[in-house]
């Protein structure tokens, strides 16, 4: 036959609309594809016929988000703090699609975190840019687009942070699809000046001078900064109803040789360097006895174009007054079990030469959450009439006993409802402290040791005759029980269940060789029916410390 095809070859044509830009992730989003199939074949004869075709067949590429973000990390150091940093980074659309991508930020010191737009590309922040505002998001990127962002952040105020890092995490995420993201770490290093002492460092001799008696205040201090703190000066703003001025000296630098206000010029304190400054001052002889005398000096230091002024403590003095404080017994304990309510006693003691606030404070090295009252009528109970202690300015457990006279005592309960432990005989220590309000210095501790007794239950079980045993045979089993802790175990209750194959025999419970009937009545045992098999339930009540074995016996028969 002339006409059958004697070789056939189909060739598949794929038609392709594609772009000459490279995606990183392909083809654009929205590009059709289209493909059909070509065959040609050869005659009987030899001869060739026409090319045949078949249809097209053709689909869309779909968006592919994806965003990319440079460089991944990126370091600097803050020689000073109260700063901004800023890093530039570039956001691009890594995606086949148009996409936006929106900002977010996390600190590891909690750093906030602004965002804005590099307009001319420069990988600096200029000041044009910064009034521009700020940006949470990407304008809308075609793909391979990119965008230049500044990442702003601010250095806190605080000279404890010299030589500390802080890693903030700038994520920018696909609007299109939310899933995809990508991050770039910045990890800011500060140098800064440090201070630690200035809210310590000022101390006065003597604290409980006589009217028209010399008094020196002296401090200080020493940058243990990374960096050099400039134009130091130290001021005293004297209270000339208090004091005259009498004499200063400093370690560096010079003194005005004014008054008031008193000022030294220090200069530069270079990391590492200190400087000791001191003022003399007279008590007026017009000053009252009992009258708190106060004091500070301000320290200006300027570091990273920022000027700073920070005010020193204010020690403790007096005209002619003596604080004292005494806190009693010095050691207390006792023993008690988990949900006890344990009451302390104390009495603190004004042993100073004039009227105070006391100030009660408590350490829990296992944090027992003690209240601290008014033992109203001082009988040592706590009854419904004594009144809880309320806090002290900027403390978390201390509490204020008000204006107690020269040589006055109060009587004083700590309480606490007993919380549970993981062991027995685990102990809390704590402490307990009083304070004089106008002299921190003059303070005494008792020490409160707290035993926590609490159950260790023990439970075993025997079967006997041992080893294999024939249908018919009636087996004994023994249950022992036992309390080794120090606190008693409240609601015991043992549970036996009728293994399988065997049948209870009636009646055969003893507690501790005492026989007990089945029936749910006075004695411990109950015995009922469940799930088609006896449970026998031993209420055993309350189980005291350190008991002796108690033993549960009954008897069960193979089927």
């Amino acid at each position: 036959m002339n006409r059958i095809v004697s070789s056939i070859a189909v060739v598949m044509l794929l038609g392709l609309l594609a772009a000459e830009t490279a995606y990183a992730v392909g083809t654009p989003a929205g590009t059709v594809i289209q493909t059909r199939s070509r065959m040609v074949y050869t005659t009987a004869g030899g001869g060739q016929s026409d090319t045949v075709y078949s249809n097209y067949v053709s689909f869309t590429v779909a968006q592919v988000a994806s965003v990319n973000m440079t460089p991944a990390s990126n370091a600097s150091t803050a020689n000073a703090d109260s700063v901004y940093v800023a890093y530039p980074v570039t956001v691009t659309n890594s995606g086949n699609g148009s996409d936006y991508f929106t900002f977010s930020a996390v600190s590891s010191k909690g750093w906030s975190v602004t965002y804005y737009f590099d307009a001319n590309g420069n990988g600096i922040l200029d000041a044009g840019e910064l009034s521009g505002g700020a940006v949470t998001q990407t304008p809308n990127l075609a793909a391979d687009a990119e965008y230049k962002l500044m990442v702003r952040i601010f250095v806190p105020r605080s000279g404890a942070l010299n030589g500390q890092k802080d890693t903030t995490t700038v994520t920018a995420k696909s609007h299109f699809d939310t899933t995809k993201s990508n991050t770039a770490a910045m990890v800011t290093t500060v140098n800064t000046v440090n201070f630690p002492t200035i809210g310590t460092a000022l101390t006065v001799t003597p604290s409980n001078p006589s009217p028209g008696q010399n008094v020196v205040y002296s401090m200080t201090l020493t940058n243990t900064g990374a960096v050099a703190a400039t134009g130091v000066t130290f001021t005293d703003l004297i209270n000339t109803g208090l004091f005259s001025f009498v004499s200063a000296t400093t370690t560096q630098g010079t003194f005005d040789g004014v008054a008031v206000p008193a000022t030294w010029t220090v200069g530069t304190i270079n990391p590492g360097g200190s400087v000791t400054v001191s003022i003399t001052l007279q008590v007026k002889p017009a000053v009252a006895l009992g009258t708190t005398l106060t004091n500070v000096i301000n320290v200006h230091y300027t570091v990273g174009g920022n000027t700073f002024t920070v005010t020193t403590n204010n020690p403790y003095a007096a005209v002619g007054v003596v604080r004292g404080v005494q806190i009693s017994p010095l050691n207390l304990s006792a023993s008690k079990e988990p949900d006890d309510t344990l009451v302390y006693a104390l009495t603190v003691k004004n042993t100073g030469n004039s009227k105070d606030v006391l100030e009660l404070s408590f350490s829990s090295d296992k944090g027992f959450p003690w209240t601290l009252y008014r033992d109203v009528n001082g009988n040592g109970v706590y009854d419904g009439g004594d009144v809880a202690l309320t806090d002290s300015p900027g403390s978390n457990t201390g509490v204020d006993v008000d204006s107690v006279a020269s040589t006055d005592s109060v009587k004083i309960l700590a309480r606490v409802v007993v919380p549970n432990t993981e062991t027995d005989q685990e102990q809390d220590l704590t402490t307990v402290t009083v304070k004089s309000a106008a002299d921190n210095a003059k303070f005494q501790s008792s020490n409160l040791t707290t035993t926590v007794n609490i159950a260790a239950l023990t439970l075993s079980r025997t079967v006997s005759p041992s080893g294999d045993q024939p249908p018919g045979q009636e087996m004994n089993f023994e249950v022992s029980f036992q309390n080794n802790g120090h606190g008693k175990a409240y609601n015991v209750v043992v549970t036996e269940t009728e293994g399988d194959s065997m049948s209870y025999v009636a009646n055969s419970v003893t507690i501790n060789t005492v026989a007990k009937t089945d029936a749910a009545d006075s004695d411990e045992v109950t015995v009922t029916t469940a799930g088609g098999r006896k449970v026998i339930t031993v209420n055993l009540g309350t189980v005291n410390a350190l008991s002796s074995v108690g033993i549960i016996r009954y008897r069960a028969s193979i089927h």
